[in-house]
């Protein structure tokens, strides 16, 4: 498996601990990002979730299952520079069909750095 893959055993997938995450964890706020943090003990590797709102595309699904691929996408180059041991919920705020993936890329880096910083 390559170290850029984002496998099954990195998806962060009951509501349960989405819920977590977004309640107790540390938000970092971008210009089209949302990321919250939360640090686990036990884990030696991260988890994610993607979550882009119905009001974002005025319930168009394909419009929000491209910005979940785009975060997804952003995520999986940009994950190595960030620690182990955390649960990360990234929400889509302001994307538009017509944002580069480069661009959400360059915010999650942005936001993983001043993380890592504090």
């Amino acid at each position: 498996m390559s170290a850029n893959s984002f496998s099954i055993k990195e998806r962060l997938k009951k509501n349960d601990a989405i819920k977590a995450v977004l309640d107790n964890g540390v938000c970092r706020k971008s210009k089209s990002i949302n990321v919250y943090i939360l640090k686990r003990q036990d884990a030696d590797i991260n988890k994610a979730a993607f979550i882009c709102k119905k009001a974002l595309h005025q319930k168009k699904s394909v419009l929000r299952n491209r910005v979940r691929r785009l975060l997804k996408e952003a995520y999986r180059k940009t994950k190595h520079i960030f620690p182990a041991g955390h649960d990360i919920v990234i929400i889509g705020t302001n994307i538009t069909k017509d944002t580069l993936s480069t661009e959400i890329e360059r915010e999650v880096i942005d936001v993983f750095k001043k993380y890592t910083k504090k």
